[in-house]
């Protein structure tokens, strides 16, 4: 009698692990979907950034560059007169 049971519950194991190969992997297609969706995503901001270049090359023709010191006063979010001291302190 266990021999029968031992058989049964062999061939259920068997029977479901082939049945385990051919399901379909839902974790495989949502990873695959948000490949896609970050391919397109960053596709898209691509487009966007090369729209944006061009749109401040458009802009900026007939304007003068900023100075070296315009650009730090910028980047660092201050004044340019204080820019200017900092230089000139540092310069001494």
């Amino acid at each position: 009698m266990i021999e029968y049971t031992f058989i049964g519950l062999a061939s259920f194991a068997i029977i479901l692990l082939l049945i385990s190969f051919f399901q379909k992997d839902p974790v495989k297609e949502v990873e695959e979907q948000v490949e896609q969706l970050t391919l397109s995503t960053m596709q898209q901001l691509y487009e966007v950034k090369k729209r944006v270049k061009a749109l401040e090359e458009e802009l900026l023709v007939g304007i003068e560059p900023f100075s070296n010191e315009e650009q730090m006063a910028r980047k660092l979010n201050m004044p340019i007169d204080e820019v200017n001291m900092m230089i000139a302190r540092n310069e001494r």
